[in-house]
């Protein structure tokens, strides 16, 4: 009797252990995957389900090359440590950071495998965007740092004698070359202050039409002679918004120079300034190749440069601009979205507070 109660209670230990081994592996967020000697897969937990996307049910007493299309093993017995495997998943590429461990039998016969791995493919692409951040950037300021050196060296040389006219020209393009080198500092810092939540704005009623007149003419003078035509649309009554005057100039400053950089020599570039209801809408029209319905939430979120044609690599850009309109635009309680325009090209709108509603919506 006293043997038969004690078999009956291992086996209940037996069975508690297996239904808590089977609960901690069924919320565990990471993908756990088992298979035999065989290389059958006998444990497949749910994280592996929606990792991968394949029910359990699919992948049991199949191997796991079978179900994903790739082998999960490492050469040989001894595992290497944490590897970086692609699957597929549906239509995409998905990459999972893997680790593996080797279950032995009482004869150091392999008896089976475990796999865990994570999804990783969202860390993948911020990493990849940050190369290509630095990349960017790095070529950005190499530009006007080679220009202001190559004036000031050209200036500095003592077997030229240069005129009064020549000589301004030299002092004026290194004026407008540190100016831009100024303009890229200005964004990276800016970047740093809403990462930790340092950026001030300092909000009153701003006449809109009065800023969008300043950006406008500053690009005619700085673009001029690629023959783009500006058009402005500004109402007759002054529209004031409450803004942060020298963050909305930014704002506008930014999406009047995307615009040009993505339209082709003589395009037009349209700036509007209308009110809506209780809000002040800018809209920045251009005649570039548009953006895809893909892209177009993308391209406000940090280190994003839109791929597509006539968007890629060779027009610079550190992905950084749309981010900074965007958080901007949330701390002066605005909003910024783009669409498309009929024809060709894109539309980029962003409102900003009537003067005065912030107050009023604050005490209501």
């Amino acid at each position: 009797m006293s043997a038969a109660l004690s078999s009956a209670e291992l086996y209940q230990n037996v069975a508690l252990e297996k239904e808590r081994s089977v609960a901690i592996l069924s919320n565990i967020a990471d993908g756990i995957v088992a298979v035999d000697r065989e290389g059958k897969v006998v444990l497949w937990n749910a994280a592996a389900e929606e990792i991968t996307g394949v029910p359990t049910e699919e992948a049991l007493g199949l191997a796991p090359a079978e179900v994903l299309q790739r082998d999960l093993e490492s050469p040989g017995d001894t595992p290497t440590g944490e590897r970086l495997v692609s699957i597929r998943r549906g239509g995409e590429e998905i990459w999972l950071s893997l680790t593996e461990a080797v279950m032995r039998d009482p004869a150091g016969a392999v008896a089976g495998r475990i796999f865990a791995f994570r999804d990783i493919s969202a860390e993948r692409v911020v990493e990849h965007m940050k190369r290509e951040f630095v990349s960017n950037v790095s070529r950005e300021l190499r530009s006007p740092l080679t220009s202001i050196y190559g004036f000031g060296e050209t200036l500095l040389r003592d077997d030229v004698l240069f005129g009064e006219e020549e000589r301004e020209t030299f002092l004026r393009y290194i004026t407008s070359e540190a100016g831009r080198l100024t303009g890229i500092v200005d964004r990276l810092l800016a970047v740093a202050r809403l990462d930790s939540g340092d950026l001030q704005v300092h909000l009153a009623p701003t006449d809109v039409a009065a800023v969008v007149k300043e950006v406008v003419s500053a690009a005619e003078h700085s673009f001029g002679g690629s023959g783009h035509t500006f058009v402005l649309d500004l109402p007759p009554e002054q529209v004031e918004a409450d803004a942060d005057r020298d963050k909305l100039r930014q704002i506008v400053t930014d999406l009047v120079e995307n615009a040009v950089k993505y339209s082709p020599d003589g395009g037009t570039i349209a700036v509007s300034v209308s009110r809506r209801d209780d809000t002040v809408e800018i809209g920045v029209d251009d005649e570039g190749i548009g953006i895809p319905e893909s892209e177009r939430n993308r391209i406000f979120t940090k280190f994003y440069r839109a791929e597509s044609e006539g968007r890629d690599l060779a027009s610079g850009g550190s992905g950084l601009g749309l981010f900074i309109a965007k958080e901007l635009l949330a701390a002066m309680r605005g909003r910024i979205w783009v669409r498309p325009r009929d024809g060709r090209g894109s539309s980029f709108v962003f409102t900003l507070p009537l003067a005065g509603q912030a107050l009023l919506s604050e005490r209501e």
